[in-house]
């Protein structure tokens, strides 16, 4: 991706998973992403929901997520489910309908972490032929990544420091003590 996703296309894209793979349930009324979205800059947030009988009708399903910007939490709607049933089956249904919402924006998040990067700057080894070793850092400034560039250049020949938010990369080579 070029830019963070959206709290609306996040959403979206787990509705999509759900409709290909036979998930979404039929009795549902209505589907709507947020209409306030924000950008997604972190993989480290944590989703959370509200499953719940309707004031008047109906059940709602309604999704947020909650994450940390400095040592501030905050809370961004992505979007809600309802029905106009409200039957211990629809319950239910609207259950069933979360947990296969958790799983697979679970799944979509990890095998997809670089497009939910957006903050700091990751920081890896290199091995002898130019491959990235299959760990890393994630330091929350690009001072702190560089630190630890210095640390991995005491123990590996060129490391890679890459600034998560405009994804530019620059490659470090230890120096010769000779």
């Amino acid at each position: 991706m070029t830019r963070p996703m959206s709290t609306e296309e996040f959403f979206e894209k787990i509705n999509s998973i759900l409709k290909e793979k036979g998930k979404m349930p039929n009795i549902l009324d209505y589907v709507h992403p947020t209409s306030n979205p924000i950008s997604i800059r972190t993989y480290e947030f944590d989703l959370r929901s509200s499953l719940t009988y309707g004031g008047n009708e109906g059940i709602y399903l309604d999704l947020w997520i909650e994450y940390l910007e400095g040592n501030e939490k905050h809370r961004a709607a992505i979007g809600t489910y309802k029905t106009l049933y409200e039957d211990d089956n629809a319950m239910h249904i609207m259950a069933s309908l979360l947990a296969n919402f958790i799983i697979e924006e679970h799944s979509y998040v990890n095998n997809n972490l670089d497009d939910f990067t957006w903050e700091g700057a990751d920081v890896h080894a290199l091995k002898e032929n130019g491959e990235r070793v299959n760990w890393g850092y994630t330091c929350g400034t690009m001072e702190a990544a560089l630190k630890k560039k210095d640390e991995l250049l005491k123990h590996h020949q060129q490391v890679v420091v890459r600034d998560n938010a405009t994804r530019k990369e620059k490659i470090y080579r230890r120096k010769d003590e000779r």
